[in-house]
């Protein structure tokens, strides 16, 4: 029996050793499963550079000589003779409505004025010889008097149904075509000056202060926003309504708008320097805020930092952040603070100088 229990020890001391050998190699074949593990990212240096700030309005453009032209009669148009932008000269006919049935008209009266005329003279001959009673030379001369003034009448209303351009300008774009049937009183475009156009929009009140007169700004058209064109701010209301002020801003170059077009207007309003900005991809947020990792001995480092305003990809960043730190931009959710990296690239930098636009808009 004591023999049995010795042999049992012998036996499970050395399945412990088989064991401990197989452990063993193990960890001599798989090493890099218990070393620490490197991460890799990309990184690129914080930098600042100006910003120049911005801020968005809407408003619609204006025109001090413009004339909005209008039918005259109901009739269907047989001719356009311009194309929206282009310049027309005073007296080009814009316009040509159906004048068949005008025409008609003007022939008859001629034809019955030149009738009334002859029985006129002749009945003016007929009482200087006291054959006729006075009467009937005055009925004539009344015919004849009443059919120059309705020849008149209808020559007027042939020449409403060919709309002139009453000034050299440029034409708005309209919204009809050859073969239409328009009304009354309808706008069929508008003709104005180009070098006398601005722009009457409204900012926000809450930063008035920052609104000058000469400040740059951009207009953009709401229909096409690839189309866009510069200015300057001409003037500025003392008064504030619901919030907003009203602004006006003077146009240089205006081929592509035109009086009664709304538009978008982009006001540059100061330059802020040596500001610092990340991509907005290195930016995590979560319940604790907005961090960044960056890069120190190899290691990564969390930070908390304070952002500003958001614009083109990048974000403003008001504290946390100092430059020349080698910030993390790929490669960063998947980071613990103290963790070992590696730098397989480093990223390119951005430009110096970028526009930073404030999302506050006037209605």
């Amino acid at each position: 029996m004591k023999q049995k229990c010795i042999s049992a020890m012998v036996f499970a001391a050395i399945a412990l050793v088989l064991v401990g050998c197989d452990k063993d190699s193990q960890l001599a074949s798989h090493p890099k499963k218990h070393a620490s593990k490197i991460a890799q990212v990309e990184t690129q240096p914080v930098t600042a550079r100006t910003l120049t700030e911005q801020i968005t309005g809407y408003g619609v453009v204006k025109s001090h000589n413009s004339v909005v032209l209008k039918s005259l009669q109901t009739s269907q148009i047989t001719a356009i003779h311009f194309k929206a932008g282009q310049t027309v000269k005073k007296g080009q006919v814009l316009v040509q409505f159906d004048p068949s049935v005008a025409k008609a008209k003007v022939a008859r009266d001629q034809a019955l004025l030149n009738a009334s005329k002859q029985t006129w003279l002749r009945q003016k001959e007929l009482v200087n010889k006291g054959v006729v009673a006075r009467s009937t030379y005055d009925d004539s001369e009344s015919d004849y008097k009443q059919a120059l003034a309705q020849l008149e009448q209808d020559k007027s209303q042939l020449a409403e149904l060919a709309i002139k351009a009453p000034f050299d300008g440029v034409i708005s774009q309209t919204d009809y075509h050859v073969g239409d049937v328009i009304t009354v009183g309808n706008t069929l475009a508008t003709l104005y000056t180009p070098d006398q156009l601005t722009i009457e929009y409204q900012l926000p009140a809450a930063q008035k202060s920052d609104y000058k007169l000469g400040q740059q700004v951009t207009v953009y058209s709401e229909l096409t926003p690839t189309e866009h064109a510069q200015g300057t701010v001409s003037y500025v209301s003392p008064n504030i309504a619901l919030g907003l002020m009203s602004l006006k801003a003077q146009l240089s170059d205006v081929k592509q708008f035109s009086p009664g077009q709304n538009v978008k207007v982009v006001q540059q309003t100061r330059d802020l320097l040596q500001q610092v900005t990340i991509p907005t991809a290195a930016l995590m947020t979560n319940i604790q805020g907005a961090q960044v990792f960056i890069v120190v001995n190899n290691k990564a480092r969390l930070r908390d930092v304070k952002v500003g305003q958001y614009y083109d990809g990048y974000v403003q960043i008001v504290s946390g952040l100092a430059v020349g730190d080698q910030l993390v931009v790929n490669g960063q959710n998947y980071l613990r603070t103290d963790q070992k990296v590696e730098v397989f690239s480093a990223h390119k930098q951005d430009q110096p100088t970028q526009s930073l636009q404030l999302n506050a808009a006037g209605k």
